[in-house]
């Protein structure tokens, strides 16, 4: 407390009420800093609290792709989500629901249409309409002929406009039927918060995604193994109908940058900022990486990376070339069986594991089957849950 000592003062009574009211205002000025300190400190704890909380429940769980959808938020915000890539797991985030641009990111969706449409060997002739597309190119000319294959190769290692509208016109027949076909996959997905109005990814309002949606995208595309060949080449050499020799370097530098990467893909308008979209594989484990709207994207896309694989496991659950199982065909022979690769199963941190497995023959094998013949399929459990179908060789 502050105390006075009023014998001090004469006993004129002005200066005794002065004194008492200098007294009053003093304790009251103390009084205030105080209380002001002790709000500010509250503020401030409830302020960690809810950021803690917040983020505790993101990382917690996995998205739930039926809530409410947000409000379109173009260009306002980063986000990145980090993903396993087996079974689509998503394993970190911020802001992995929010509706952004992605720019190029957008011809992961554009080439896995082309590479699950059992046409990549197609010659496709270069449309007017394709020529000349504003933005990053591979120089297409009216009338030329390519498979559709190289022009893949071009739109992922390249990030040719002219390839994806080339692309789009072939497989769809006008872009607006490829951005149908683009946004009927998504919803097949079952994803919610993504359109698409293009093939490459040019900026419209209308054309967006989330990083959460274009994780998932990815893990599904890499599951195609054109896809993930085409994405992971480091460049792309072929020879024209007329020829001509090319050669397509990846633009990627991420593959040269981070051990085990296998992709996947850059982009960049003003609106959208610096995107990319980066997996890698590593003892049967396979992590995607989306960054939206992040300038230091490379780095970042590497530390999303390396926690992925902190969060998870490679269990090997057979070796490639050695004896899996035994069996006796009807004629009495005896055959090995097993993998051509390595078996693992991508588990996370902890996870309980339970691991069985069921194997198929096939009916009428032939009486001598040889060495390295499909015989049949296996299927691996975990606690009676299917986790994926392999097929199984003689060895």
């Amino acid at each position: 407390m502050v105390g006075f000592d009023f014998s001090k003062f004469k006993t004129n009574k002005r200066q005794k009420i002065t004194a008492i009211i200098y007294a009053v205002f003093m304790v009251a000025l103390l009084m205030s800093i105080v209380l002001c300190g002790m709000y500010k400190g509250n503020l401030q704890e409830i302020s960690n609290n809810n950021l803690m909380q917040n983020n505790s429940n993101l990382l917690q769980s996995q998205i739930d792709k039926t809530q409410s959808e947000p409000t379109v938020n173009i260009g306002a915000k980063s986000s990145f989500a980090v993903m396993e890539g087996g079974r689509n797991i998503l394993l970190h985030s911020q802001n992995a629901t929010t509706r952004l641009p992605m720019a190029s990111t957008t011809k992961i969706m554009t080439a896995y249409i082309a590479c699950t449409s059992g046409k990549l060997n197609d010659m496709v002739t270069v449309p007017k309409a394709a020529v000349g597309v504003e933005g990053s190119s591979i120089y297409l000319k009216e009338g030329e002929k390519y498979k559709l294959i190289d022009l893949v190769y071009g739109l992922m290692l390249r990030s040719g406009n002219d390839a994806a509208d080339t692309i789009a016109l072939y497989l769809g027949g006008s872009i607006e039927n490829f951005a149908k076909m683009m946004n009927d996959t998504a919803k097949l997905m079952g994803l919610k918060q993504t359109n698409f109005v293009n093939p490459h990814g040019l900026h419209d309002d209308n054309h967006f995604t989330s990083a959460y949606d274009l994780a998932y995208i990815t893990c599904e595309a890499l599951k195609n193994q054109d896809f993930a060949n085409i994405c992971s080449a480091k460049s792309h050499k072929f020879q024209m109908s007329t020829g001509e020799h090319k050669c397509y370097v990846n633009k990627n530098k991420l593959l040269n940058l981070y051990d085990d990467c296998i992709g996947v893909k850059t982009g960049y308008t003003k609106k959208a900022g610096r995107c990319l979209v980066s997996a890698a594989k590593r003892n049967g484990v396979t992590i995607v990486s989306v960054v939206l709207n992040q300038y230091d994207m490379w780095n970042l896309s590497m530390a999303n990376l390396n926690k992925g694989f902190e969060q998870t496991q490679g269990v090997l659950l057979a070796k490639s070339g050695e004896v899996f199982a035994k069996i006796k065909t009807p004629n009495g022979e005896c055959l090995n069986l097993g993998f051509i690769n390595d078996i693992y199963y991508s588990a996370l941190k902890n996870e309980k594991l339970n691991i069985s497995y069921d194997i198929t023959i096939n009916k009428n094998l032939p009486n001598s089957v040889k060495i390295g013949e499909i015989v049949g399929e296996i299927k691996f459990f975990n606690d009676k849950h299917l986790l994926f179908t392999e097929k199984i060789y003689t060895i």
